[in-house]
């Protein structure tokens, strides 16, 4: 087992953090895909270097991947909601 206590081990990590990408590209689409992949995986990464306990790395690395794009200066889009 590894020094931290949670998500990784438990799951898939890497279909998890498709999945992230996926999402972030879903609001920003004006923001290059290469930079949105980068972005959550050096995010994630980081992130996991300093936690004690995964269990909300994934979810705080959407949020920090949020925070940079906003902050480049690319606009935030409302999800889209389907019509089931």
């Amino acid at each position: 087992m590894s020094e931290h206590d949670g998500v990784a081990h438990l799951g898939d990590i890497e279909t998890a953090l498709r999945r992230e990408v996926d999402i972030v590209r879903e609001r920003f689409p004006d923001a290059p895909s290469a930079e949105v992949e980068r972005l959550v995986r050096e995010t994630y990464e980081e992130l996991l270097r300093n936690a004690e306990v995964e269990t909300h790395v994934l979810s705080l690395t959407r949020h920090r991947v949020v925070e940079r794009l906003t902050g480049s200066g690319y606009t935030l889009h409302d999800p889209v909601l389907s019509e089931d």
